[in-house]
């Protein structure tokens, strides 16, 4: 074999080698091999947000495929992202897929989230897939920075209130108001402890009269409750008579306003006396002439104790006197 020969198949064999060798960097590059069954897949974004041709589909943290090629679609307001995915993986139609981040500065990649719901059926080879808006880094650092604003306003505002606290609350002579007061309490607390102990030596000490006067007022309950029991028996047994005396006296009421009425309107001899002029005069001159003959009466009684029966009866003989004069 000649030198020639010999150099045209270690070119050919090289040559091979090569081709194979980029074949296979391309293959692993894009994490797919050549014996691989996938299906293709055409995912409509609103935006790439910055997702690389050659990005990772991943499904639960497990590479499941690889993007090919990112386009914008026709109308310029979206983009169609194709992808391969290993056909050992099976995407259900109500699967949610976005573009989601390795970490919080890491590469982009398309993230694809099962659903719970396993009656959907699975996507075919060559379908167009609806995909979910991206997370938009800008409106978050944005919220972030907002937030941070609130936070120094508010770490602020407690700044305010802790000067303040220290300013007033903190105070020294608040503070020294607040020993004042907590030996105060510690003064007060001994004199309830005090309190307590003296009571405590005088309950035990009249222990045998406390008891007493408990046995005494158990005593007084029971015949209080003796008594209840023969008030209400009482009270049970003559209820009729109670029940009559209360009927009497409602009628003699009844006949007392009877009676005021009729002094009132002026009926009978009283009522004529408080209403008739004249009967009023009558009787007070009838009560005169009555006053006038006790009186003749008494003082006839008295000259018939003084001289007797038969010297009222007779008329005394008046004696001639002398009338002649001495010479």
């Amino acid at each position: 074999m000649n030198d020639s020969r010999i150099a045209l198949k270690v070119g050919i064999f090289a040559a091979i080698g090569l081709g194979l060798m980029a074949v296979l960097v391309l293959s692993f590059s894009r994490g797919l091999t050549l014996f691989s069954s996938t299906y293709k897949l055409r995912i409509v974004l609103p935006s790439a947000a910055g997702l690389k041709p050659t990005a990772d589909v991943m499904m639960s943290g497990v590479p499941i495929g690889k993007a090919s090629g990112v386009e914008l679609a026709a109308d310029g307001r979206s983009v169609i992202v194709s992808v391969s995915i290993l056909s050992k993986y099976q995407v259900r139609t109500n699967a949610l897929i976005h573009i989601d981040a390795l970490g919080f500065l890491g590469d982009q990649y398309i993230e694809v989230t099962p659903s719970f719901d396993e009656s959907a059926p699975y996507w075919r080879d060559g379908a167009v897939v609806q995909g979910e808006s991206p997370m938009n880094m800008q409106a978050a650092v944005k919220s972030v920075s907002g937030l941070l604003d609130q936070a120094r306003t508010t770490i602020a505002g407690i700044n305010y209130a802790v000067c303040n606290l220290n300013r007033t609350v903190l105070s020294g002579q608040s503070l020294n108001d607040f020993t004042h007061g907590l030996s105060n309490m510690e003064i007060m607390v001994a004199n309830v402890r005090q309190v307590s102990k003296a009571a405590e030596e005088l309950i035990q000490s009249n222990s045998p009269n406390v008891n007493t006067a408990v046995s005494n007022l158990a005593n007084l309950s029971v015949k209080l409750n003796v008594m209840a029991d023969d008030l209400h028996a009482l009270v049970t047994t003559n209820g009729p008579v109670v029940d009559a005396m209360v009927q009497n006296l409602r009628d003699t009421s009844a006949s007392f306003k009877q009676v005021s009425a009729d002094l009132e309107a002026g009926k009978g001899l009283a009522g004529g006396l408080l209403k008739d002029p004249e009967m009023k005069a009558e009787v007070q001159a009838l009560l005169s002439n009555a006053s006038v003959l006790s009186a003749s009466f008494a003082a006839f009684g008295s000259n018939l104790n003084q001289r007797g029966i038969w010297s009222m009866m007779w008329k005394p003989k008046h004696t001639e006197r002398n009338t002649s004069s001495p010479r």
